[in-house]
């Protein structure tokens, strides 16, 4: 049920070779790719380069904060940083799999029945793969509550505008679970996925509420 379509389906070049000019013009063509799950990769992994950066400038001042703590944080953030880029990829990597899966013949019984596995296992893999994303996400967002006590008051902003970015993809990523739960056959799956949803969506928002209510606080703003 779960067999990977592997004949076209595979991702031979990656959205990360792109200009952002090309990605913007892609995006907004007719093209069904880049779609919101990958669109929302790369900014997630823009809003957690943020977060970075803010460690990075922090770590290099004369008076940073704990900078032991800074490497050793930042050392935690750049393989999370690549594992949502490359959800980015992964995004279209399922969709590809969906398209082959829809084209697959079905003049006989037999294929008529391949071609429903190959579609319910590209429907799963549409599936899993935001969910996975979403996790990633959620890990940065974890990173930014631990960054915001290392970070100089200077880049604090930058956490912040890196936190808002998070929450807005991971909301993004998440419709794409959404729009492929209904073609789960499988109940307990689908019930799984969605409970998973559900739970990576209140964490999520409660992180990016903890980061950008502290962050206005040292910006002189409200609460």
């Amino acid at each position: 049920m779960n067999t990977p379509i592997t004949d076209s389906t595979a991702v031979t070049d990656t959205l990360w070779t792109q200009s952002l000019q090309d990605f913007l013009s892609a995006t907004a063509s007719a093209q069904p790719t880049p779609g919101g799950g990958s669109v929302a990769g790369v900014t997630a992994a823009c809003g957690l380069g943020l977060v970075v950066m803010a460690l990075e400038i922090s770590g290099k001042r004369k008076d940073a904060a704990r900078p032991a703590e800074i490497t050793a944080l930042l050392a935690e953030s750049r393989p999370v940083m690549a594992q949502i880029a490359a959800a980015a990829d992964a995004d279209i990597a399922a969709f590809r799999a969906y398209m082959a899966a829809l084209k697959l013949p079905k003049d006989t019984d037999d294929k008529k029945r391949q071609r429903a596995e190959s579609l319910q296992a590209a429907v799963i893999r549409a599936t899993e793969s935001p969910l996975q994303a979403a996790r990633f996400m959620v890990a940065a967002l974890h990173l930014a509550t631990r960054a915001l006590p290392l970070t100089h008051p200077h880049v604090l902003s930058d956490v912040g505008a890196g936190a808002g970015i998070l929450e807005g993809a991971l909301k993004a990523v998440l419709y794409n679970v959404d729009i492929n739960l209904p073609g789960l056959r499988d109940a307990a799956f689908q019930s799984a996925c969605g409970t998973a949803r559900v739970q990576l969506a209140e964490e999520g928002s409660r992180l990016a509420a903890e980061v950008l209510a502290t962050v206005s606080r040292g910006l002189g703003g409200p609460a």
